[in-house]
């Protein structure tokens, strides 16, 4: 095959998938823009709260709330020492009963008149209402839950028994009563539950407890509060169907994993949305603005849709229900200048790639990666390891296709960070505007990368994290190991047209024994040493499971540069990478002196790819974020440039004086 035709067939290919991906990331865009609205939640039990404090009952307090911006209330299912906040039901112990049985007094005599004192237990719980509904609905949870249940009635008082302990129905969920859910209603407020697992959940118990939900008025969502959903793992399925019967989407909670919940939404057609919250424990570390900040960037970085609001820990005027209130009002106009609108939470449009489609962008990666392999080597057949590369990659695609996608999109982000630094890094000296211009150029080679992996993993699926980017941190680490590899055995530049005309394997191999034959240096030893310690830091610092956190300093920072510029750059870009990147084009790449410059430049190249593999960031929000490191980090690299220059002059002068001297 002649190698010019060679060529301008990978490099049609690769602009053959660059075309299907950006359709795939317009198919993206458009459904994000249709995913702009936002509960605001509130629980049950802290609007109570509120209450007591201010002089108020609830429904006056959720007025207010509403008034404020307050879309919805979220009723966490009760236990037996929870039920009482909910209702008029109170319960006992029948040791308890009976203990108080003895000093007697009304209505507790009616009550055991009614039940019979010799039928009270000791070890039994007894629960006590005079609503009927209620009743109802409790001694029916009861016997789902917990088996042997019987229902007493003296004139207007129900008595409930059932053979569980106390300690046991402290964490079974007992139902919701009914007129806290009717009062959010009649504040015009949607409703989230929140149910509890139980012991032996099948699809009998699953069908009784999910009845009384269907007559709950604006049901919005359901969430779940143990670490498993209910029937985790074989009644999935029927949990699945349930859930679709109320039209209503499951909820997943940030931060908190629960068995079963991603298998869950998939049959629900990924009908999820995702809450945010801040842990009770957590509240007195932050200030108000940083609370604030924290929904925001839940809400418009990381496509949350319902953010659970926790009142205030501290208070400036006294007033908890004013307070509370302005925070509310201040955090619903802070989401409507992000674009956001509260309401009931929108969910996610389908987004669907055709096998075609993603097969035509993985011919675009592997046409990437052939350049970058003749990059390398000129004289070796590399299209023979390319069509093996698209056979193995049309056979994943037929058997396993979220595997399939995934490995493309980590070849993507592996390949054309690489292929940018390896095409334009050169030894010759350039002027600033020269410099920022090859700066653009690369940056947008990286970009390549970035928008191969928006399309390969265009699915909802990601954007509701319900499935991940695989191999964060390699996808790190190797291209900083392929470059460095790369730069450090050619002594310079990756090989000429000259050098690649030579036997391949050659040259490399000739070129490494040379390099381990070389004596090291105290002084690079330490500056490698120096520089492996960054690099530690810099892969502790990425992937899901970050090992080094950010400080508080860093973080008040963080926040600053959100306030300022709407969307915060990547450190390691604007700081790191493309500063260094730019004075690397200014200075040229002057032997492997230059290495250490080289490899901080080339995070921020890496970065960039990255950045787009948080699939659960706008594609919007993503571009933000490398736009403003773009140019911020060409500011701090023309500061970096003009210190040169500074310390150049200084040194010529400080010569020149010498000599005259």
């Amino acid at each position: 095959m002649k190698k010019s035709w060679y060529l301008r067939l990978l490099v049609l290919l690769l602009a053959a998938g660059m075309i299907a991906a950006g359709m795939a990331a317009v198919q993206r865009y458009r459904a994000e823009k249709s995913y702009r609205t936002v509960e605001l939640a509130m629980s049950y039990d802290e609007l109570q709260s509120l209450a007591r404090q201010a002089g108020k009952t609830v429904p006056e307090v959720m007025r207010v709330f509403r008034e404020s911006g307050l879309t919805t209330v979220l009723f966490k299912e009760p236990g037996a020492d929870e039920l009482s906040n909910y209702g008029n039901i109170e319960n006992m112990t029948g040791q308890e009963v009976l203990a108080v049985s003895r000093l007697g007094g009304q209505p507790l005599g009616n009550i055991l008149n009614t039940v019979g004192n010799s039928e009270i237990k000791p070890d039994y719980t007894y629960f006590f209402t005079n609503k009927k509904d209620e009743a109802l609905q409790l001694s029916e949870q009861l016997r789902i839950k917990t088996g042997k249940v019987k229902l007493y009635q003296n004139k207007d008082y129900y008595i409930i028994s059932t053979s569980a302990d106390y300690a046991t129905l402290k964490t079974t969920g007992l139902g919701f009563p009914g007129e806290p859910l009717k009062e959010s209603d009649r504040c015009g407020l949607l409703a989230v539950v929140q149910l509890r697992n139980w012991q032996g959940a099948d699809q009998k118990s699953i069908t009784g407890v999910f009845k009384p939900l269907k007559n709950i008025p604006n049901l919005s969502a359901v969430a779940f509060n143990d670490p498993s959903v209910p029937g985790y793992p074989k009644q999935i399925p029927y949990l699945a169907k349930e859930i679709s019967s109320l039209g209503v989407p499951v909820t997943e909670i940030e931060f908190f994993a629960q068995r079963g919940l991603t298998k869950l939404a998939i049959l629900l057609d990924k009908h999820l949305v995702r809450l945010h919250t801040v842990r009770i424990e957590e509240m007195p570390k932050y200030e108000t603005a940083d609370l604030e900040n924290r929904y925001i960037l839940a809400a418009s970085e990381r496509n949350i849709r319902v953010l659970l609001i926790r009142p205030l820990t501290y208070y400036k005027t006294g007033d908890p229900l004013s307070e509370n209130a302005s925070f509310i009002s201040n955090l619903k106009k802070d989401l409507e200048q992000k674009g956001l609108k509260t309401g009931k939470a929108s969910s996610l449009p389908p987004m669907a790639v055709s096998r075609f489609g993603l097969f035509i962008m993985g011919l675009g990666v592997i046409s990437g990666g052939l350049l970058l392999l003749e990059r390398l080597a000129y004289r070796i057949k590399w299209w023979v390891l390319g069509i093996a590369a698209i056979i193995i990659y049309a056979a994943l695609l037929a058997v396993a296709l979220d595997p399939a996608r995934k490995l493309m999109a980590f070849a993507a982000v592996i390949i054309f960070p690489t292929l940018s630094l390896l095409t334009f890094v050169r030894n010759r000296w350039l002027t600033v505007w020269q410099s920022i211009i090859m700066l653009a150029v690369t940056c947008v080679y990286s970009l390549i990368g970035a928008l191969f992996t928006v399309g390969l993993l265009s699915d909802s699926a990601y954007i509701l994290k319900l499935n991940s980017f695989m191999g964060v941190k390699a996808a790190h680490i190797l291209p900083l190991a392929i470059i460095g590899l790369i730069f450090l055995v050619y002594s310079g530049t990756p090989p000429s047209k000259a050098e690649q005309a030579e036997t391949s394997g050659n040259k490399f191999r000739s070129s490494l024994a040379n390099l381990l034959d070389q004596p090291v240096l105290i002084k690079w030893a330490l500056a490698g040493a120096v520089l492996l310690a960054i690099l530690a830091v810099y892969v502790m610092r990425t992937g899901n499971e970050v090992v080094v956190h950010p400080s508080t300093l860093e973080l008040k920072f963080r926040a600053l540069l959100d306030n300022f510029l709407g969307v915060r750059p990547r450190t390691k870009e604007f700081l790191l990478g493309q500063p260094f990147l730019l004075l690397l084009f200014y200075t040229g790449y002057r032997g492997n002196a230059c290495l250490p410059l080289l490899l901080l430049g080339a995070i921020g190249q890496i970065s960039i790819v990255n950045t787009f593999a948080h699939l659960h960031t706008p594609l919007l929000v993503s571009l933000l974020r490398f736009f403003n490191g773009f140019w911020s980090g060409i500011i701090i690299g023309l500061v970096l440039i003009l210190i040169l220059n500074l310390a150049v002059r200084w040194r010529k002068a400080n010569e020149h004086c010498k000599d005259t001297g």
